[in-house]
């Protein structure tokens, strides 16, 4: 039985088996001394064109509404009698493999069960990632040492997702190999405008949705599995840092961004993770 295809792959296909206009391109090489062919710019495109798997959100006023145990970011974390919650930490979420291992199209998450849960100071200089594989059942909705709150919990839920796909509305010339490496050529520029407004129909009837971003403020803002987003170019803006785990705008942090990820060590075979702030 031939094996379905994801909304990426299907994004990709339709890259692949896309006609561009060779005279367009080659006027563009003339004119920003690169050499574009069809192929190359096909293999950038699919290179860059980015997913993001957008969770529903619902907000629970009260920490006994919320199901133990489930992905959710703020409120109160549920954790076992094992763990204690870290003093002068803000709970930033808790994430349970469980729910989230089915939708992973990249096979970005280390294990199929488990709840990582991660914690961050009000800088978001210092965090505490723990991991816990063991009974539901066992876990308690604690509360802060201090008796502080920051947020109410809301819930991450993934039977409601959506499925969404972007890429840039520009290219820095060092990606295409232009004399002018540091300016941005539009891709409607370089492939022409009715041209790329076909692809991007074929793209949003065949993958269903596709959209072309000029600034990171058109990205969603809470997602798994999308690109990481440094405000301060930390990734060097390359594709290398994609896929992420998760992603967020944190409400104590007004204009940052926290880049969560998820591991297994290969030596020890411990699960770990780590959160890095932008701002």
């Amino acid at each position: 039985m031939r094996k379905r295809m994801n909304v990426l792959e299907k994004a990709k296909a339709v890259i692949d088996g896309f006609d561009f206009n060779e005279e367009h391109i080659a006027k563009f090489n003339e004119s920003a001394g690169t050499e574009l062919s069809s192929e190359s710019l096909k293999d950038y495109l699919k290179k860059w064109l980015l997913y993001y798997l957008i969770p529903e959100l619902t907000a629970y006023d009260s920490e006994e509404e919320v199901q133990l145990g489930t992905t959710k970011l703020y409120g109160l974390p549920h954790l076992p009698d094992s763990m204690e919650f870290p003093e002068d930490m803000i709970f930033a979420g808790q994430f349970n493999l469980a729910e989230i291992k089915p939708h992973d199209i990249f096979n970005e998450v280390p294990k199929d069960s488990g709840i990582y849960y991660f914690f961050v100071d009000v800088n978001g200089v210092e965090s505490e990632v723990f991991f816990y594989d063991g009974p539901v059942d066992d876990l308690k909705i604690r509360e802060y040492p201090n008796g502080d709150e920051y947020e109410s919990s809301k819930i991450l839920n993934l039977t409601g997702k959506t499925e969404e796909l972007y890429l840039q509305s520009e290219i820095i010339g060092w990606w295409i190999g232009a004399e002018e490496e540091y300016d941005a050529y539009d891709l409607a520029t370089i492939i022409g405008a009715d041209v790329l407004k076909r692809l991007e129909g074929l793209l949003q009837k065949e993958a269903g949705s596709f959209t072309l971003y000029d600034h990171l403020g058109s990205l969603p803002d809470e997602y798994f599995f999308g690109k990481p987003r440094y405000y301060q170019g930390e990734d060097g803006d390359t594709p290398d840092f994609y896929p992420g785990f998760f992603g967020f705008e944190p409400p104590w942090q007004e204009d940052c961004f926290l880049n969560l990820s998820v591991w297994q060590d290969k030596w020890s075979k411990k699960y770990f993770g780590d959160i890095e702030i932008t701002c």
